[in-house]
């Protein structure tokens, strides 16, 4: 029952049937403590005695109630011998509940808003087992971003999420997406090598998206049975990042030097490695991933056999 018509049902009830007080209770008042108040408001004023004769609270237990209601405010004490009692006028003793209840929310509201962003700032790990799951999460990770969304992705998993990274541009969510194959996303920043058949590249192929600086989600193009990282930790989130960035980067200097055109395939993306990496003297000692190399180094010479 909502406080603003509590002043007609508690009318209804004073004029009626005494035993009908569910009303003060739902208020807070132990059954008891609402016998003694509309004792004592169709009584006016009464000593302990009478309060305990009139309202059918045991004398054992009535000045243990009367004591209670007179601590909360919501009866007078009149001392002398023996002491008078009178409650508070039933608007003012609404009045004082509803105040009561409106500092009580706000408190709530402060303790439990403090509560949720304590919570939002823990670095905790999660694993995420089945495509199925990975996707609804990364689904709500984009619907909440507020800012900012960079992804790694491949346009298997991005088609599945198109709608979402459509809707976030929308919001002037700022959308920046790193890619080896072609990618059209209206309104996002892409950098794409635009490799056609870039998916017989890679032995693995990871999807990576950040969210506003504080949310990540990992994960391999998979089945029900492959296992995903979802979390908030600050390390992992500045690996991610900076593999993004650093991909970012290399996209953006191939480009640079020419060394891919707009529309390309794995052997010139292949190729264009090659030079890179007799330019800085790098071989398969150096390279961030020994299954990526060799794959691609298999791949090449299955292509020329």
């Amino acid at each position: 029952m909502s406080i603003d018509n509590t002043s007609a049902v508690l009318y209804n009830v004073l004029g009626g049937i005494m035993e009908h007080l569910e009303c003060l209770e739902r208020l807070g008042f132990s059954s008891n403590e609402a016998k003694v108040y509309t004792t004592l408001l169709k009584n006016k004023v009464l000593n302990g005695y009478e309060v305990a004769k009139l309202s059918g609270v045991a004398r054992s237990l009535v000045y243990e109630v009367i004591n209670r209601l007179v601590s909360k405010g919501y009866v007078i004490r009149l001392d002398g011998t023996p002491n008078f009692y009178k409650c508070l006028p039933y608007e003012q003793l609404l009045e004082h509940i509803k105040q009561q209840n409106s500092n009580n929310l706000a408190e709530a509201e402060s303790i439990l808003k403090n509560i949720a962003n304590d919570n939002c700032q823990n670095e905790y790990v999660m694993n995420i087992v089945g495509q199925d799951k990975y996707l609804a999460q990364v689904k709500e990770v984009i619907d909440n971003a507020q800012s900012e969304i960079s992804m790694s992705v491949w346009n298997s998993t991005l088609q599945l999420l198109e709608q979402n990274i459509t809707q976030a541009i929308k919001r002037n969510v700022k959308v920046y997406i790193f890619a080896f194959q072609p990618v059209k996303i209206e309104g996002a920043t892409v950098f794409s090598y635009n490799i056609d058949d870039a998916e017989q590249l890679f032995p693995y192929r990871r999807n990576t998206v950040v969210a506003d600086g504080n949310e990540c989600i990992i994960g391999e193009v998979g089945d029900a049975k492959s296992v995903y990282v979802y979390t908030r930790n600050h390390a992992i989130m500045s690996l991610a990042t900076d593999e993004m960035v650093l991909n970012i980067f290399w996209q953006k200097y191939i480009k640079s030097q020419q060394l891919l055109q707009h529309n390309n395939s794995s052997d010139s993306f292949i190729k264009a490695l090659q030079v890179l990496a007799n330019r800085f003297e790098i071989d398969e000692n150096m390279t961030k991933n020994h299954a990526v190399y060799n794959f691609q180094h298999l791949f090449d010479k299955n292509k020329k056999d």
